[in-house]
This record gives C-alpha cells, structure tokens and sequence, in this order.
C-alpha cells in the first residue's frame, strides 16, 4: 500500500469554484431562446454534478480499504490520523457525492419541462444552490483528508513482504544518527531527545540484497497503556512486521537515560518478542563508556567516527533468509 502517492484533495470551496467554472463554459447554439435555455440549463445541471462527483469518488477510491490492508499499515493510520475519524470523512464524501447525483437526476427533467428561458434559469439556479450546499455541509471532511494526505506523505512506505530492520532504543541514544550511517534513510538527527517524530526508513543494499531499516521514536520503560502515540509506532513495528530489531544501547551517560532503564526496556523487549532476531549495538564509541554491561555479541560503533558500520552492516545481511 502506498500512501504517498494520494493525490492532491481539493477544498470544498475549490470543488464548487471549479465545478461551476466549467459549467459556465457550457453553451448551446440553438435560436430559440427558450429551448436553448432548456438544453443549457440541463448540461450545466449535468456539468456541474459530474464535476462535483467525479472528484469526490476519486478521493474516496484513493484511500485504502481496511478490511485488507496488512495490520501495521492500518495500525500507523490509526495512530497518526485515526481510522474511526478516517472512515467517518470518507463516509461523509460518499454520501455528499451520492445526495449531488440524486439532485441531478431529479432536476434535470424539471428543468427540461420548464417552458420559458427565465424559469429554466431558477431551476438550474436552485440546483446549483442544493448540491452547493451538500458541498459546503461536509467541508471538513475535505479538511479532514487534506490533512490526512499530509500526514500520510511524510509516512514510509514499507514493504511489508520483504526483510525489515526496526532500530530500537530510548530516546538519544544515536538511532537516527545510525541510521544514517548505514543506510539510504537520512532522518532528522539532534541532539535532544524525541528528536524522532514518527517512523521513517531508508536501505541497506549490497549486490542484489536489500534491506529495510526503519528508525522508530525512542521508548520509555513503561506499559503500553502509558506510551504515546510516537512510542507505540515503533511498537507496532515490532508487533506485525517480525523484524531484526537492532536494540541501540548507550553506555557513554549523554542520552539522559540510566543503563537500569534502557536495560529494563530491552528485557522487556527481549522478553515480548522472543521470535525476532536481535542484534545489539552499544552507540557512540567515540565517547567514553561510563558505564559496562554484558550483552553477548554486541556491537560497538561509532555513527560520528564510521567505527564499526562496515561490521555492522555486514552482520545485518547475514541475517536476512
């Protein structure tokens, strides 16, 4: 599913503004006046709902349907943007672009059986005026999906069928950083915590291998039922992609957080995910480690100085099936 390629979603006064400058267009070269006013009232009844319409099934078609889409695309839509609020707006639009049909159908043969050109002209006025309306009734359903195309546009679009990475760890321990250093993905890097914002993914590619790696915000050591928003993206991660999960963790005492915490979230995460296969870094090696621990197998590298990500990026490969 690729979210990115949503394309641009009109306001609801840019659909109506639109819509009736085409209809405005629509002329017809016939002498009679009263039977010209027939057929043009009609084709810009016509004009104007199609071109309402139109725009709007295509915005609804643009989006996914959530009865089939895998579970981490539809868990990261419910945490950026919200499904319930998601399928509400779409619903919305469906049912705006059905009522301006429905006003079509039955005002087009009113307008046909109208004998002089000036009432002609106040049916097709009354028309415009109703499927308007239905228009600007739902204007924030529009606002809504702009909104939503927004958000979605900054999202990665993970292959879920092929190998992922998901880096891991609190917040500043060096991920992004990392991340950087490794692979095609350039995150933002910052030397606060929470820098990271939401899930983003770059590459790792050798001859004809390639791998996903994914940034994720930084957790806390706590339940689920107290994680935010940022921190429960990376845990969905874990949950419906079955990653490598490269747990980051810093010795050097900069990140703000004690070695007992990001210990006790890395049982944790040890602990829900037993089936994941796991490799573990110790960050910033340029920097003296203040503190020691032993972790079988981990890897020590430096994203400032390139120590290490050569090794690094070779272990992760060696991993993939």
């Amino acid at each position: 599913m690729n979210l990115q390629e949503i394309k641009n979603i009109a306001t609801s006064e840019e659909l109506i503004d639109r819509a009736l400058r085409r209809a405005s267009k629509v002329e017809e070269k016939v002498r009679n006046p009263d039977y010209r006013a027939r057929l043009t009232a009609v084709r810009k009844i016509h004009s104007v709902a199609d071109n309402l319409a139109n725009p709007m099934i295509s915005y609804v078609k643009a989006f996914p349907s959530f009865d089939s889409i895998h579970p981490f695309d539809r868990e990261i839509i419910d945490l950026t943007v919200g499904v319930d609020m998601l399928k509400k707006s779409l619903g919305a639009i469906d049912w705006a672009r059905k009522e301006i049909l429905m006003i079509s159908t039955k005002y087009v043969p009113r307008a046909r059986a109208r004998k002089s050109a000036d009432n002609t002209m106040k049916i097709m006025s009354e028309a415009y005026t109703k499927m308007t309306n239905v228009v600007r009734q739902i204007s924030k359903s529009f606002d809504f999906l702009i909104s939503a195309r927004s958000i979605f546009r900054n999202l990665p679009n993970v292959d879920t069928e092929s190998p992922i990475a998901v880096f891991a760890g609190a917040p500043n321990v060096g991920k992004s950083s990392l991340i950087g250093a490794v692979s095609s993905g350039k995150p933002e890097v910052k030397s606060y915590p929470f820098t990271t914002k939401a899930v983003s993914l770059g590459h790792i590619k050798k001859k004809y291998t390639v791998l996903q790696v994914m940034d994720t915000p930084g957790l806390l050591d706590r339940p689920d039922s107290e994680r935010n928003d940022m921190e429960k993206q990376g845990i969905a991660a874990f949950d419906y992609l079955e990653p490598i999960i490269v747990f980051l963790t810093d010795l050097t005492g900069t990140s703000g957080y004690s070695i007992e915490m990001q210990t006790n979230l890395r049982d944790e995460l040890k602990l829900r995910y037993p089936n994941c296969q796991w490799v573990d870094i110790f960050s910033k090696k340029d920097l003296d480690f203040e503190n020691e621990v032993n972790f079988e197998d981990a890897i020590e590298v430096s994203a400032y100085k390139e120590e290490g990500i050569d090794f690094f990026k070779d272990k992760l490969l060696e991993i993939i099936p």
